[in-house]
């Protein structure tokens, strides 16, 4: 019987969904530690680890090298604080950034992680409305990974693998058997993203803590800095780490208050910008939202910035 063009794919959105389940369900038989409790619950000292995740398409207004330079200097203010040496680094940018390119990282540290350790994305890219697909896991956003031309359509995208939905990424991130996972998702279109991403997915593992921090709030269109140079949540983070102690609580919370003040100015200067217009244009309020149901960034302790050697 002949399958029209929407349903076949619908029909590899889900495919894609199903396979990101059996990768789930392949990780719990290989690693049957992944249902028991974080090493951290145990009082053990967790194993850091840090993807960074960036990509700029370059059909976009901003520069390529945007994502790079936000993603480089979260990286090397983040991974000193948390002890992550180069072994516990990983790098994923731009023409590096591609879904096959994830999907590949996810599936060696799937092999590589295991409940001594913990990781921390930080993922710097943009956000595609996705139409519904009827698959009670799908949810109505994408991430736009790397393409060196604009997809036509964000459904189209994803069925070719060349994006992926926000629920196959958090069927990746629970394929990962870390004890603990946090996730810091800097994009510049969050919309109206689910916090509970993580949680609300129906392969979640209840027992292993996870937190996610997101650059703007529902509705939110997130700024860049002043110069244009760097994402504007980034650049506080970047600054929180080069001057706070404490914990990763302690950090993101200066980071989220940095954010928001720096906004003000640039959102009045965007809006002044615009001048009177009839067009919906995006809120450039910026205010950063923490969703830690498990206090997991609390229990998250920074080395002293004498021991860290931050550059």
């Amino acid at each position: 019987m002949a399958v029209s063009v929407p349903e076949a794919r619908t029909r590899r959105v889900r495919s894609w969904g199903d396979a990101c389940r059996c990768l789930v369900a392949a990780a719990i038989v290989m690693f049957p530690f992944y249902g028991q409790s974080s090493a951290a619950e145990d009082g053990a000292s967790l194993k850091n680890h840090i993807l960074g995740l960036g990509t700029c398409p370059p059909w976009n207004p901003q520069s390529v090298e945007i994502c790079r330079y936000s993603v480089d200097k979260v990286m090397s203010s983040l991974a000193p604080r948390l002890d992550a040496g180069p072994d516990r680094q990983h790098l994923l940018v731009n023409e590096g950034a591609s879904a096959a390119a994830l999907k590949l990282k996810a599936t060696e540290l799937a092999n590589k992680l295991g409940p001594e350790d913990r990781l921390v994305i930080y993922a710097n890219l943009p956000l595609g409305v996705v139409e519904p697909t009827g698959n009670a896991d799908q949810t109505n956003y994408a991430l736009e990974l790397w393409a060196s031309a604009r997809p036509e359509t964000t459904l189209q995208a994803i069925s070719d693998g060349t994006w992926m939905s926000a629920s196959a990424f958090a069927a990746l991130i629970h394929a990962i058997p870390a004890g603990e996972v946090i996730l810091i998702l800097d994009t510049n279109n969050p919309q109206a993203f689910d916090l509970g991403l993580l949680e609300h997915h129906s392969v979640d593992n209840k027992n292993r803590p996870e937190a996610l921090v997101i650059s703007s709030g529902p509705g939110q269109s997130a700024n860049y800095s002043a110069d244009r140079t760097i994402s504007l949540f980034g650049k506080h983070l970047a600054v929180a780490l080069h001057a706070g102690e404490g914990t990763l609580q302690d950090i993101v919370t200066t980071a989220v208050n940095g954010t928001r003040q720096a906004a003000i100015p640039i959102c009045a200067e965007l809006k002044e910008k615009r001048g009177e217009t009839t067009e919906p244009q995006p809120d450039c309020t910026q205010v950063p939202e923490i969703h830690d149901p498990d206090a997991l960034l609390n229990r998250t302790m920074l080395l002293p910035l004498s021991e860290s050697n931050v550059n």
